[in-house]
């Protein structure tokens, strides 16, 4: 029935551009396109009833070009090219063309207040590049006998042209017998359009189903009474612009085609449903289908991308195919098909989170940006793309790490930054993003681990030795920490290199710099020796599993997805996360022989109670399980030992004062157990205790590196005269 109904009913609409130059409709001068006038002329004069409708509305247009002329619209046979004359034409053309070309004229062009504007499907008011595609659809339908005599119509009103009903098979059904046409569909038929490189002979002509093109402008018309204005993306008080439904800017990624360079025109996205649908019901739900992202319309591909990732579009959808509208033939224009994305049934938690990152990112974003600055957004955007599409919490780990390049790119230009009002990345909160990011991964636990790290906020105006906050974000990121947020740091990140070097490398140029600080912030009294060493450990830090440290020590270690994720993770804000973070925490492997493996590294056993602020009491015979502990602090000389593969003597000087404890420890040549410093560092800079001054695992190390049988009775112990804190 749908091939009868085309092949003998169905009535073209009035697709016509007097408002074009070569649209046909030139009464005077030069002609343009004499090929455009015969057409028009053709219609005009043709007595078929199923091009009744034209026919009145090229009528209707002639007179509108009379008054325009009379009104001094057109000179010299045009339309006087500047945007104001077009408008007021365009709108003396929706007074008076007939309601059968009203929906090409709403779909090509639209009014808006003393100005016009044109939707991306159309090209600019029907032209595209130098084709017009009022004249096109005109072609199309002589090609398929449109205008024949009534010698080829076994009866009024029907076509019986031998190539018509394949054709239409073809078109519809995609039967391959058809023969196509020597014309092109211009960038509604990417694979069509010929031109070099278009065959495996070279060069090749253009090849188009007429009915196709057909039913493609009857199908944009669909949208036209859905041309909407909104505000434009880069100022809510910025001037309006048109869109169609599932029409908005492109995002030069997500296909394998994307350059950095290319400036597409913009994107449509194209519904697809399974359900049956009228075309009323069809017609209503694309003039009001929507694209929401968070409290917006979808403005771009990436917006449109998270929409169907979180109930963002019509619940009727079942996927998308998506299409780059870009200048990729000479200077005309090609929508070429680059994905196909199925509609989310519910809230993907990876893509909801991304809308915190927006106004941030849309700050950052500018004509004049510096090309660091370009470079990082386009990653984030590709990282933000893939979260959309697929999910997942490793995809959503690539995100952090591309906005943490972001941040730094930022950083180092200073006018840029100050220009567009960028202040660090904050109000990300941990507790909101660590449960979506947790891959079970040991890199991930190690780097929750270091992130979230901090010193406690002192009483008072903020130093300038930063004594406020320390962390390792205020380490590795550009930032400095204020009394009311982050501020950018003068000189940039006070330990370089994060992300450019290897990350154990940088983590040990930290342990040094921790080490600076802690020095800076030991009193008078600590100086000289009353409270011996140095303030190293940090005052908050959620605590690993000596598994995961047994992984770290041993090498079963991924460094480089250590540094991308704890690149992110210094980005969140860990204030009230520590409750949430504990559980990720605690999903790790029971791995008794990593464990075994931690314990059996005698340096790092014999160093880690001093990093860490609390030394166990050790066991005596008369308190075989102590559950108490003493405050200990690392020597500064032990600092640049273990940085400079000399750790063995800062385990040499550690292990006495253990002794000294009451611990009696196996190991003594500790030359023969080195550990790289950076994993060192590393291992050391990390908490164990996992709530309050529980102890469990330090004592788990310093035991499994004792003698059992020789104990220090609690009677020599006390004796033992008091030796000062270490």
């Amino acid at each position: 029935m749908l091939i009868e109904f085309f092949a003998d009913d169905y009535i073209p609409t009035a697709v016509i551009s007097p408002w074009n130059s070569g649209g046909g409709f030139q009464d005077e001068g030069k002609l343009t396109s004499p090929s455009a006038q015969r057409l028009v002329e053709r219609v005009a004069e043709s007595s078929h009833p199923r091009l009744a409708p034209y026919r009145d509305a090229i009528v209707a247009a002639r007179r509108a070009r009379q008054t325009a002329r009379h009104y001094g619209l057109a000179k010299d046979g045009k339309i006087i090219g500047k945007d104001k004359e077009k408008a007021q034409f365009i709108e003396l053309c929706r007074a008076k063309l007939p309601d059968e070309a009203l929906p090409w004229l709403d779909a090509s062009v639209v009014l808006l207040d003393n100005d016009i504007a044109f939707p991306l499907i159309l090209g600019t008011g029907g032209n595209i590049g130098r084709r017009d595609l009022s004249v096109g659809f005109l072609e199309q339908l002589e090609a398929l006998d449109f205008f024949g005599g009534p010698s080829n119509h076994s009866q009024e009103g029907s076509m019986e042209s031998p190539s018509v009903r394949p054709l239409l098979n073809h078109a519809l059904f995609r039967d391959s017998e058809a023969e196509l046409c020597r014309s092109t569909a211009s960038q509604f038929d990417p694979g069509g359009v010929g031109g070099p490189n278009s065959s495996s002979t070279g060069d090749a002509d253009p090849l188009a189903n007429p009915w196709s093109f057909v039913l493609a402008m009857e199908g944009a018309m669909v949208f036209a009474s859905a041309a909407a204005r909104r505000l434009s993306a880069e100022s809510q008080a910025g001037p309006s612009k048109v869109s169609m439904p599932f029409t908005v800017a492109a995002t030069v990624v997500g296909y394998g085609s994307a350059a950095e360079s290319e400036s597409p025109k913009g994107e449509l996205w194209a519904p697809l449903w399974r359900d049956e649908m009228s075309y009323r019901e069809i017609r209503n739900f694309i003039s009001e289908g929507r694209s929401q992202w968070g409290r917006n319309q979808a403005r771009s591909g990436l917006d449109f991308v998270r929409a169907t990732a979180t109930l963002g579009v019509d619940r009727s959808v079942d996927e998308f195919v998506r299409y780059l509208i870009s200048d990729r033939h000479g200077q005309s224009p090609l929508a070429v098909p680059i994905g196909r994305y199925k509609v989310s049934n519910s809230v993907r938690p990876e893509a909801d989170l991304l809308r915190q990152l927006d106004d941030w990112v849309g700050r950052a974003r500018s004509n004049q940006e510096p090309g660091a600055v370009t470079a990082a957004l386009n990653a984030l955007d590709r990282a933000q793309f893939a979260v959309a599409t697929h999910g997942g919490a490793r995809r959503l780990q690539a995100v952090l790490t591309a906005l943490a390049e972001a941040e730094q790119a930022v950083s180092r230009s200073p006018k840029y930054r100050d220009d567009r009002r960028l202040h660090p990345i904050d109000g990300l909160l941990a507790q909101e993003w660590l449960p979506v990011l947790d891959d079970g991964s040991t890199e991930f636990r190690i780097a929750v681990g270091l992130a979230s790290l901090s010193d406690r906020t002192p009483s008072g105006m903020p130093s300038g030795a930063e004594a406020v906050r320390g962390s390792l974000a205020t380490l590795f990121r550009p930032v400095s920490r204020a009394r009311y947020g982050l501020n950018w740091s003068s000189g940039g990140p006070r330990v370089p290199n994060f992300g450019r070097c290897p990350i154990f490398e940088v983590i040990n140029d930290a342990f040094g710099a921790r080490a600076v600080l802690s020095a800076s912030k030991r009193s008078d009294k600590e100086a000289d020796g009353q409270n011996a060493g140095l303030p190293f450990a940090f005052d908050y830090g959620l605590g690993v599993d000596i598994a995961d440290v047994g992984y770290l020590l041993c090498g079963q270690f991924d460094e480089q997805r250590l540094s991308e994720i704890l690149a992110g993770l210094l980005l969140l804000e860990w204030e009230d996360a520590f409750s949430v973070a504990a559980k990720c925490l605690s999903a790790v492997p029971d791995d008794p022989v990593a464990r075994l493996h931690a314990a059996s590294r005698p340096i790092y056993v014999v160093l880690a109670p001093f990093f860490a602020g609390r030394l166990p009491v050790a066991p005596t015979d008369t308190e075989p399980n102590p559950i108490r502990s003493i405050a200990v602090r690392p020597r500064p000389e032990w600092i640049g030992a273990i940085r400079t593969e000399a750790a063995h003597t800062a385990a040499r000087s550690a292990a006495h004062l253990l002794r000294g404890r009451g611990w009696r420890l196996i190991a003594d040549k500790f030359e023969q157990t080195s550990i790289e410093p950076g994993r060192l560092a590393t291992a050391l800079l990390l908490r164990l205790d996992r709530a309050g001054n529980d102890q469990r695992q330090l004592r788990f190390l310093l035991n499994h590196q004792s003698t059992i049988e020789t104990r220090w009775s609690a009677g020599r112990e006390r004796q033992e005269p008091h030796h000062e804190q270490a």
